[in-house]
């Protein structure tokens, strides 16, 4: 299966301002996302998608990676994400593509190669979604608020241990891979069938407000250190 990887880096965020950039544990936050996609060494091609000449300068860094200048047009706060991709995909002929954001920045060669395998592997799926399993976030303790009251979003569940209410799993972010027919009919990288690919809670970290950095100081350090499994 030929895979087109796309790494999509804006420069503007109203949410954190150079996210993509920011440099956590001494490297710029997109280096994590770069590094773990040359070194899956099953990317037919990878691309740095941004408006911002510092991260091109960044990404040039590194051997095959292909730079995208990206049209002002797509780089806004409400340009869709898909119409960037589009754009890649008819360049960049392939079977599948494969959206890795360096917002959630911690996943392994392994598990990006695990990804491939189950699209290849399952001929009926258009699409691999990453998640996590969740537990104390489950959606059995969570609410919707409709004039003032509490509305469980599901009720049959609110009152059961944790233990005994069915998995439920969070999309995380990390890799999204999608069949290009199916993402070409529909302009989403989510078309179903879907499979998921499990990653432990460890991994679970989305960089959007700026108290995720700091976070990210600390988790992005033990998971380099091999404090986190």
């Amino acid at each position: 299966m030929k895979v087109l990887a796309i790494i999509p880096a804006r420069g503007g965020s109203k949410g954190v301002p150079g996210k993509n950039k920011a440099i956590i544990n001494g490297k710029p936050l997109i280096n994590y996302t770069i590094e773990v996609a040359v070194a899956a060494d099953v990317l037919d091609h990878i691309v740095v998608s941004t408006d911002d000449p510092d991260i091109l300068e960044l990404a040039k860094a590194f051997e095959g990676v292909t730079l995208h200048q990206r049209d002002n047009s797509l780089a806004e706060d409400t340009s869709p994400i898909a119409d960037t991709i589009r754009v890649l995909a008819e360049k960049y002929p392939a079977d599948a593509i494969m959206l890795l954001q360096p917002t959630s920045p911690i996943r392994t060669v392994d598990q990006i190669q695990q990804a491939i395998a189950l699209l290849e592997r399952n001929e009926l799926a258009n699409s691999v979604i990453s998640v996590t399993a969740m537990s104390d976030t489950h959606p059995a303790r969570m609410y919707w608020k409709n004039n003032g009251f509490l509305n469980s979003i599901l009720p049959e569940f609110e009152e059961y241990r944790r233990q005994d209410i069915p998995s439920a799993y969070y999309r995380n972010g990390a890799v999204y891979l999608v069949r290009t027919q199916a993402f070409l009919n529909t302009s989403k990288v989510m078309v179903k069938p879907s499979i998921g690919l499990e990653m432990p809670s460890a991994q679970l970290l989305n960089i959007d407000e700026p108290k995720d950095l700091l976070i990210a100081e600390v988790i992005l350090k033990a998971w380099e250190e091999g404090k986190l499994k």
